[in-house]
C-alpha cells in the first residue's frame, strides 16, 4: 500500500517520477487548483453540499489481536463518523508477518501465525453488520512471500545484464510473483473468490497489482508467451532506454494486468455480484509498473488512487491539480475515485486537499485514510475534524456568493 517503505516504488523508477511531476506541476503552476473543474453533467464547477465521507484502510497485524481489538476499533470508527473499512485480510508487507499469509478462515493460503483462532474478518463483518460500517477485504495480489514460498517457480524475474534472475527487489528484499502466470492467477483469483464466497463483505479491496519495474518478468514462461504473442524476447530488450520494442512490452504486460482484473469482475459476478471492486492504485505517472487503469477501469466500481503527496517529495496541490485530473481522464464513466490519504503533511494542507475535492470534483464522495500502524483515537478524530473543517469552509463560500 504505502510507496515507500510500504509498497514502495523501484528508487530509479521515483527519481524519475518525482522530476516528471515537478516539471509539469512548475510548468503549470503550483497554485493551480483553480483548474478547469471536472463536474458531472448539470453542476459545472459546484462545490458538492454532502460531507466527503470518511474511509479507514487498516493492517490488521497492527490494529487486531483479539475480537476486543475489533470492536473497539469499529466503536471509535462510527463515534468518529466512519463509513466504511478496508480490512488487510491478506498480509501486504514483509515486516510482521510474511506477506500473503492470511487473517481468516482460509483453506487455501496460509493463516497467520496467532490467527489460526482468530478469524479477523468475521468479526469485522460482524462488527461491521452491528453499526452499519460498510467492510471490504483489502486482498494485496502480487506481493506474496507466502504463496514465493510453496511455489518457488512462482518467483518474479527480472532482466539483469541480459540475463533473467530471481527478482528479491532494489534496497530492501522484496518477494513478487509473477502476475502473467496462470497458475499465479488462479491462485490469487481462488483466495477472492474464498473471501466472497465466505464471508457477507461489501467489496474487495485490490492492491500490489502490478510488477516492480519494466525489466520483469522474464520467466521462461512469459519469454515464451511474450515470442509468441508480440515477437520479442523481453531478454533482448535494452531497458534502459526508451525503444520501440520497450513500448511494445510495456503495452503487453499492462494488457495482461487488465486482462487478470477482468477475470476477478467474471468470478464476482458469479459469486458475490452485490459486492464492490476496487482497485488501490499508484500515480498514473508511474507507467513502468504496467499499471493503467485505462484498461481495467470498466471492471472496476472503485478506483483508490494513491494520493501520497509527501513520499514523492510534491507539494499538497498535486493532488488535486494533477493526480485526481489524471485518474479522472483514464476511469470509465461508472467507476467512482476514492483519494486514499494517509495523513501526512500539516492539518491545513489535508483540509485544503479536501476542499479541492470537493470544489473540483464533487462527484467524489468518499476519502480513503490509510495507516501504515495502530489506529488510536486521537488519529480518527484528527481526520473527522478535517472533514468538518473543509465542509465548513465550503458552506461559507457558498454563503459568501
Amino acid at each position: 500500500m504505502k510507496p515507500t517503505g510500504r509498497n514502495r516504488m523501484p528508487r530509479t523508477g521515483l527519481r524519475i517520477a518525482r522530476l516528471v511531476l515537478l516539471a509539469i506541476l512548475l510548468s503549470s503552476s503550483v497554485q493551480q487548483t483553480s483548474c478547469a473543474p471536472v463536474s458531472p453533467p448539470g453542476q459545472p464547477g459546484a462545490a458538492s453540499a454532502a460531507p466527503l465521507q470518511i474511509e479507514l484502510v487498516v493492517r490488521t497485524i497492527n490494529n487486531f489481536k483479539t475480537d476486543e481489538d475489533v470492536v473497539g476499533f469499529f466503536r471509535l470508527a462510527k463515534k468518529s463518523g466512519v463509513t466504511a473499512v478496508h480490512v488487510n485480510v491478506k498480509q501486504d508487507e514483509d515486516d510482521e508477518r510474511p506477506s500473503g499469509e492470511v487473517y481468516y478462515a482460509s483453506r487455501l493460503a496460509p493463516v497467520a501465525a496467532g490467527y489460526e483462532q482468530f478469524d479477523v474478518l468475521a468479526a469485522a463483518v460482524a462488527q461491521g453488520r452491528r453499526l452499519g460500517i460498510r467492510v471490504y477485504a483489502w486482498m494485496p495480489q502480487f506481493h506474496d512471500q507466502a504463496a514465493m514460498r510453496l511455489h518457488p517457480q512462482w518467483q518474479m524475474q527480472s532482466a539483469e545484464q541480459g540475463a533473467s534472475r530471481p527478482y528479491q527487489g532494489k534496497e530492501t528484499t522484496e518477494f513478487f510473483i509473477n502476475p502473467i502466470d496462470p497458475a499465479v492467477q488462479a491462485y490469487q483469483r481462488s483466495l477472492i473468490e474464498e473471501v466472497a464466497r465466505n464471508y457477507q463483505v461489501d467489496g474487495i479491496s485490490l492492491d500490489w497489482l502490478r510488477f516492480d519495474d519494466l525489466n520483469m518478468d522474464t520467466g521462461d514462461y512469459t519469454r515464451q508467451l511474450a515470442r509468441q504473442e508480440i515477437g520479442i524476447d523481453p531478454l533482448t530488450i535494452d531497458f534502459s532506454r526508451p525503444s520501440a520494442a520497450s513500448a511494445l512490452w510495456q503495452r503487453w504486460r499492462t494488457r495482461k494486468i487488465g486482462d487478470y482484473v477482468r477475470s476477478v469482475r467474471q468470478m464476482l459476478d458469479q459469486v458475490r455480484p452485490q459486492a464492490k471492486l476496487g482497485v488501490f492504485l499508484l500515480p498514473p505517472e508511474f507507467t513502468e509498473v504496467g499499471q493503467d487503469l485505462s484498461l481495467f477501469s470498466g471492471d472496476l466500481d472503485e478506483a483508490l488512487p494513491m494520493a501520497y503527496f509527501m513520499d514523492w517529495g510534491l507539494p499538497s496541490q498535486w493532488v488535486n491539480s494533477r493526480l485526481l485530473h489524471d485518474v479522472e481522464r483514464k476511469k470509465s464513466a461508472a467507476t467512482s475515485i476514492k483519494p486514499t490519504l494517509d495523513g501526512t503533511g500539516t492539518l491545513q494542507q489535508n483540509v485544503d486537499i479536501l476542499r479541492g475535492i470537493k470544489r473540483t470534483f464533487p462527484h467524489i464522495r468518499a476519502v480513503a485514510w490509510f495507516s501504515a500502524v495502530y489506529w488510536q483515537a486521537a488519529d480518527m478524530e484528527r481526520i473527522a475534524a478535517m472533514h468538518r473543517a473543509a465542509g465548513s469552509a465550503e458552506q461559507g463560500r457558498a454563503a459568501r456568493k
